[in-house]
């Protein structure tokens, strides 16, 4: 498979965010591989580099994908996921109307928004999204968590190629990537909560299990 990169936007210090996109160009809708949200969360960014490098070897795959490989550059660059203005990235995120009584934070609308997150719409709207793969760090344990009837059967898939509990959850924070996702572009969405790394767990270590799983959802192409 081949892709092709390119730059979708900045962040909100400048820093240029990337994108690469598998060459299928006049596809209608897309699957989204998205990490770093919270751009100290390395786990999810290191095991999409492994997904897209495995990906880059294949010959006969022929999906359209699009890899966001890190959301959150400028966290990422300094390893705070609020370090700017003590601001999260990922409760920033449009709401919904009929979510906004839900919300514990400052109601976010499309005014004012930070330069990721109009640039990830921007994207959006030109190649919108089937289904999104979004790779997080849990806080405590690892878990799949699967947001839409149609990514059930993914989520599910995975959560037995890796051994991470399931969960099924259609009441997401407002305010978060995963919940404007589904709100404003009516998409399924699978988060991998992947374990945070230690000294008796590497970040390569987490990505050995999680691979294989992949490789066999996307070698059969069954997504």
């Amino acid at each position: 498979m081949e892709f092709t990169e390119f730059i979708f936007g900045e962040s909100q210090l400048k820093n240029p965010l990337k994108v690469k996109r598998s060459k299928n160009f006049y596809n209608e809708k897309w699957l989204y591989f998205i990490a770093g949200v919270h751009g100290n969360e390395i786990e999810g960014i290191y095991l999409l580099n492994e997904i897209v490098t495995w990906l880059s070897g294949l010959t006969d795959a022929t999906f359209p994908c699009i890899e966001i490989p890190v959301l959150d550059v400028d966290g990422y660059l300094y390893q705070d996921q609020a370090f700017s203005k003590k601001s999260n990235l990922n409760n920033l995120f449009p709401v919904a109307s009929f979510r906004s009584t839900q919300l514990k934070i400052p109601f976010t609308s499309f005014n004012n928004l930070r330069p990721e997150i109009s640039s990830i719409i921007k994207l959006f709207r030109e190649c919108p999204p089937k289904m999104v793969i979004n790779f997080r760090t849990a806080q405590n344990t690892p878990k799949i968590i699967s947001v839409g009837e149609e990514s059930h059967g993914l989520a599910s898939f995975l959560s037995k190629a890796t051994n991470y509990p399931l969960i099924a959850d259609d009441q997401i924070v407002p305010g978060t990537l995963e919940s404007f996702i589904f709100d404003f572009f009516l998409c399924p969405i699978v988060t991998i909560r992947l374990p945070r790394f230690s000294d008796k767990k590497t970040v390569k270590d987490i990505a050995k299990e999680n691979i294989k799983g992949f490789q066999q959802l996307l070698s059969g192409q069954i997504y």
